[in-house]
C-alpha cells in the first residue's frame, strides 16, 4: 500500500514564506534621520563653498608717514609705501589711518601717487624728515598724498608720524588655503 508523503507545512505558511523572498528589500545602512542629516550637512558644505568661490575679500599694503600741512589749516598724509614689483595703488583707493599709537583709525583717500619711486635720501630732503622721522624711510619708496575724510587741523597733528593700510585689491576667500589658492589663483 501505497502512503502518501504528508508535508509538514500548512500551504498558506509556504505561499506567505514564498512572497517574502520575492520582495525586493533595501539595504539599510544608515537610520533615517542620519540619512537626512548628512544630506544637510553636505547641501551645507556645497553652499559654503559656492559662497568661498565667488565671495572676495580685500587686500592691503601697509606703510609709515607724516602729517603735513596744506591750504586751509587743514591736513594731509604723506605715506611712504616701501617700492616692488606689486606695489600699485591708484588714485582714490580707500586708505585707513591711524595718527600716533593711541589714536582711532581715520578713514581717507589716496589723493596723488608720484609717478617716480624716490630713494631714501632724497625723500628725506624733499619733506624735510629730521630726527625721529628720518627713520620712516629706509628703503626706495612710493609717495602717496592722503586725503582725510575727517578734518584732522595741522597745528595739532603737523610734524606727527602716521601708519596706514591701502587697500589696493581683493582675492578670492578660497585662494587663502594652502593648495586651492595655488590652482585657483586671484
Amino acid at each position: 500500500m501505497h502512503v502518501p508523503k504528508r508535508q509538514i507545512f500548512r500551504e498558506s505558511a509556504l505561499q506567505h514564506y514564498i512572497r517574502n523572498r520575492e520582495k525586493d528589500v533595501l539595504l539599510r545602512i544608515l537610520p533615517v534621520p542620519m540619512a537626512v542629516f548628512l544630506w544637510v550637512l553636505l547641501s551645507i558644505f556645497l553652499m559654503a563653498g559656492l559662497f568661498a568661490w565667488n565671495e572676495r575679500i580685500p587686500t592691503y599694503t601697509s606703510g609709515a608717514g607724516i602729517v603735513q600741512e596744506s591750504t586751509g589749516g587743514n591736513s594731509i598724509g604723506v605715506v611712504f609705501l616701501p617700492a616692488g614689483p606689486t606695489t600699485t595703488v591708484q588714485v582714490g583707493e580707500s586708505v585707513q589711518i591711524q595718527i600716533g599709537a593711541n589714536s582711532p583709525q581715520i578713514q581717507g583717500s589716496v589723493m596723488e601717487v608720484e609717478s617716480d619711486i624716490m630713494s631714501p635720501d632724497s625723500t628725506r630732503k624733499q619733506f624735510q624728515l629730521e630726527g625721529a622721522s628720518s627713520y620712516l624711510v629706509t628703503q626706495p619708496s612710493l609717495i602717496l598724498l592722503v586725503r582725510f575724510r575727517t578734518i584732522v587741523l595741522a597745528k595739532t597733528y603737523a610734524g606727527s608720524s602716521l601708519s596706514a593700510q591701502i587697500e589696493v585689491g581683493s582675492q578670492r576667500i578660497l585662494s587663502q588655503l594652502p593648495w586651492i589658492g595655488q590652482l585657483i589663483g586671484n
